[in-house]
């Protein structure tokens, strides 16, 4: 063993060579190593990491070995890692486990890896079939001895990477299984905090673990006495005269804003609203956010209270305002802010980066929210102040202010609290000093033009020259804001004139013939005249403008289209993967029927692109290529499309059988299925054993399975239950699958989750159907029992998505499709009959009713989601039983 492992060791030494062929080697190697005998390889990584006489750059990678046999991000499989953790002998697990133990505090790096992979080995024993035996250390014996380590005589190396351990610990494992070991981790934690002797290292690292460790130690908030003694402790130390420390208990502060925000009333007024206030007028720029996140949060959490959001099963308690109440002193600071965190007029790729200036627009925006009926008491005079104000940082700041409160006032608080001062506005779109301020400009205009149209001004032709000006400012962060401007305004003005009762027709006429063909040509000009973000904002707001256009306007739209198709021809070969493909199919969606020609065309272009290289190719430089296809796929009547079905179909199979198929490509399946109906039917059977293929795979990033399931709801809906049935059954066991691998509130899953959901419903209507069809014959036959069985299945496995997926935090679009669904099973089955195969822990009553909420909160502020009636109808339900 000891040549092996002199062997390995010079291995790990080589993972830093700069040869990347001798680097290529040494991966292979480790992995052969690792892939012969796992357990093995595990074992001589911690005798490497443990051992001090080793080189730090081997002890270093041995533990970086070690975490990545540990975990990963992928969920599934990091289920495998722990899965071949707890099949490894006990006395391996218990020898691994011991030597990092002693490997804390001897290690050079930071952070520490023994500390990590000490965390993703308290996971992995908690992994169902490990088998601890009398001798086996438990999570709570573990946490023991690592709070031990703490408060008993140690150097500060060791003290630190044991509060490391317990932070990655509280990090990685859920608060009900640590809630055992609350007392011993908070008393370690304090008393690092009240020995004098701690060093400046310990008090940060014991901050870091009460960061960790604030949620499970719930049961000391409960208490005053424990309250008492931690928000002291946190309060004082956000004094101190370290940065570093300071931030860190401020970090600790806004946690605890946020788990325990029932508590704070003692606290609030004497002691939270000074410290928060001085952090957001500190020079430091992570102190001041600090500050502004405390109140972010807690405007966010007295939005939801009055929005009903949360779970009453949960002991919800009454908002107390405490954000209404420092309005006068929040929004003098946070103004302030905006006009000091400004350097360079002119720089505004600033905005880019997470500053205490953008943390204040988004403080005032989230204080709008939850106070829309008084923010504007106290925003309004300072505006006044400063719009006017020769230093452009307050005219910047002023403009900023209104564009994030703008949304969040009801459009006649917003016509009365900002129409005094659109001329100023209007003015600032050519202020000379600063782009900075002429963009400012130019985004709130169109903020405006969306959320409180009323202030367009009426005199129009003023307005579109100073538009058509900016188009090519010098600036072209400043003209592409003017592109989005300006189709903002044509968008708003459509609207507008379309739904006027009386003479709407000739107002849309009159206004349209007036200036469309100027903007489209100005728009059309720039589209091809500029490079970057300035070309791309004129390509959007053409496609805006070409597409909200009357009947009036057609022939300029026709023209605009027409000169698109000739660049198309005989630019394309120059700008490459510039033209914009996807813009000018969208365009085409306002082409009268007649022009198939133009259609059919732009269509033999996307598939002579397609083809005219393998998958990979395509995949990574025409991703627009497919998104016009999609569009294009729709727009062509069947015989038309026909003609293209063979290319397209050869060339779809190619890419979702390659070893990495485009999500876009597996969408463009369901796009086509779509457009043919029940024409696709001889399709159907090879693209559905392809996308359970794909499905099947180990490793397929989660844009790929979402696109997966989305495809399937577009097939299952083209073809019909009838030639779906087949499929059924293996299309639930996919999601069962899918449902135990998705990631509650992970912006990354939330696509796919969604999808799940529709494609629940879809199949649950289907069997519904097929049951209701089957159960109005007299005698149960086995066809019946088949498809009550398949239902079952549905319903049982829809209920443990949403366990998995639905909780306070889970986004509207999760809450109201989930709410949807049950409020259609409710009707379908009836209410006693659903809630048998619906019972769950969840609670329905408040899912349903936090759907209803959400939907028109939303519908009011945003105009998004229409009204959830199965949701409505289900708490119906629930308020009749009760």
């Amino acid at each position: 063993m000891l040549n092996s492992l002199k062997c390995l060791i010079q291995y790990l030494e080589q993972t830093i060579s700069p040869d990347k062929n001798v680097l290529a080697k040494t991966h292979l190697m480790l992995e052969k190593c690792a892939q012969d005998d796992m357990g093995q390889f595990i074992s001589n990584m911690s005798v490497v990491i443990a051992d001090p006489n080793n080189s730090p750059i081997a002890r270093q990678a041995a533990g970086l070995q070690l975490k990545n046999c540990l975990t990963v991000k992928d969920v599934t499989l990091k289920k495998e890692c722990q899965q071949r953790w707890s099949k490894l002998e006990e006395e391996t697990r218990m020898a691994v486990r011991e030597r990092l133990i002693s490997t804390l505090g001897t290690e050079n790096i930071h952070p520490s890896c023994a500390a990590q992979c000490l965390a993703y080995i308290a996971v992995a024993e908690l992994f169902p079939g490990t088998q601890p035996s009398s001798e086996m250390t438990s999570l709570e014996d573990l946490l023991s001895e690592l709070c031990d380590l703490v408060v008993q005589p140690a150097n500060e190396h060791r003290k630190e990477a044991a509060l490391e351990t317990i932070a990655y610990i509280c990090q990685e494992i859920h608060v009900v299984i640590l809630v055992n070991s609350y007392t011993s981790i908070l008393h370690s934690i304090l008393f690092c905090m009240e020995d004098s002797k701690s060093t400046t290292r310990i008090r940060l690292a014991a901050a870091r673990a009460l960061l960790s460790s604030l949620e499970c130690i719930y049961p000391t908030f409960d208490t005053e006495e424990g309250r008492d003694a931690i928000m002291q402790v946190v309060c004082d130390g956000t004094q101190s005269s370290s940065v570093e420390e300071s931030m860190i208990w401020l970090q600790i502060l806004v946690k605890i804003g946020s788990c325990y925000y029932h508590h704070l009333e003692n606290y609030m007024e004497s002691t939270i609203v000074p410290i928060t206030l001085k952090a957001m007028a500190s020079t430091d720029s992570d102190i001041a956010l600090q500050g502004m996140e405390f109140w972010c949060s807690v405007a966010e959490i007295e939005f939801n209270l009055a929005s009903g959001v949360y779970d009453p099963a949960h002991d919800v308690v009454p908002s107390s305002c405490y954000a209404e109440k420092a309005l006068p002193k929040l929004v003098p600071l946070l103004m302030s802010a905006l006009v000091g965190w400004q350097d360079d007029p002119n720089d505004i790729d600033d905005f880019d980066d997470w500053s205490p200036f953008n943390g204040a627009c988004s403080c005032l925006m989230l204080l709008a929210q939850c106070c829309s009926n008084t923010v504007a008491t106290y925003v309004t005079p300072k505006i006044l102040f400063y719009i006017t104000r020769s230093d452009w940082r307050y005219r910047n700041a002023a403009l900023w202010t209104i564009g994030s409160i703008l949304e969040e006032l009801k459009p006649e608080k917003a016509f009365s609290e900002i129409s005094p001062f659109m001329a100023n506005i209007w003015e600032l779109i050519y202020d000379k000093t600063s782009a900075k301020v002429r963009y400012a400009a130019q985004v709130l205009m169109g903020r405006i033009f969306e959320f409180c149209p009323a202030l367009i001004p009426s005199d129009l032709r003023k307005l579109i020259k100073g538009l058509l000006v900016h188009l090519e400012d010098d600036d072209h962060r400043v003209a592409a804001a003017a592109s989005k401007t300006l189709s903002l305004l044509v968008r708003e003005i459509f609207k507008i004139t379309s739904k006027k009762k009386e003479g709407g027709t000739r107002l849309v006429a009159a206004w349209f013939l007036r200036y469309y063909k100027k903007i489209a040509k100005k728009l059309l000009e720039c589209s091809g005249k500029f490079r970057d973000s300035q070309k791309c904002a004129a390509q959007e707001a053409l496609v805006d403008v070409l597409l909200n256009s009357p009947d009036v306007c057609y022939v300029t739209v026709k023209e605009t289209i027409t000169t698109l198709m000739g660049r198309l021809r005989y630019e394309v070969a120059a700008e490459g993967d510039d033209f914009p493909y996807a813009m000018l199919s969208r365009a085409m969606r306002k082409l009268k029927a007649e022009e198939i020609q133009m259609r059919h065309d732009f269509m033999c272009k996307l598939m002579s692109l397609l083809t005219s290289e393998g998958p990979q190719g395509v995949v990574k430089d025409k991703e627009d290529v497919f998104l016009a296809t999609s569009t294009t796929i729709s727009l062509l009547p069947h015989d038309e499309l026909n003609v293209h079905l063979p290319a397209m179909i050869a060339y779809f199979k190619l890419s979702v059988e390659s070893l990495d198929p485009s999500p876009t490509v597996v969408s463009l399946i369901g796009d086509l299925f779509c457009a043919l109906g029940t024409q696709s039917l001889p399709y159907l059977d090879g693209f559905c054993l392809n996308l359970f293929d794909l499905l099947a795979r180990n490793k397929i990033p989660t844009k790929i399975r979402s696109s997966c399931v989305a495809a399937l709801i577009d097939i299952a809906n083209s073809v019909g239950v009838n030639n779906f049935w087949p499929y059924i059954a293996y299309t639930l066991t996919q999601l069962e699958y899918a449902s135990s691998i998705t990631v509650k509130n992970d912006p990354e899953h939330e696509e796919l989750q969604e999808n799940m959901l529709q494609l629940y419903t879809a199949l649950f209507v289907f069997i519904c159907g097929q049951v209701s069809g089957q159960s109005s014959k007299k005698k149960k036959n086995q066809e019946l029992i088949s498809q009550l069985s398949l239902m079952e299945d549905c319903l049982v496995g829809f209920s443990e998505l949403m366990l998995a997926i639905v909780d306070e935090d889970a986004s509207d679009a999760i809450i109201i499709a989930s709410a949807e669904l049950v409020g259609i099973i409710f009707q379908k089955l009836s209410f006693d009959t659903a809630m048998k195969y619906l019972e769950s822990n969840l609670n329905l009553k408040w899912l349903v009713s936090a759907a209803v909420h959400r939907a028109d909160n939303s519908r009011e502020s945003k105009g998004e989601f229409s009204e959830p009636k199965f949701a409505m109808s289900a708490l119906e339900a629930f308020n009749a039983v009760e």
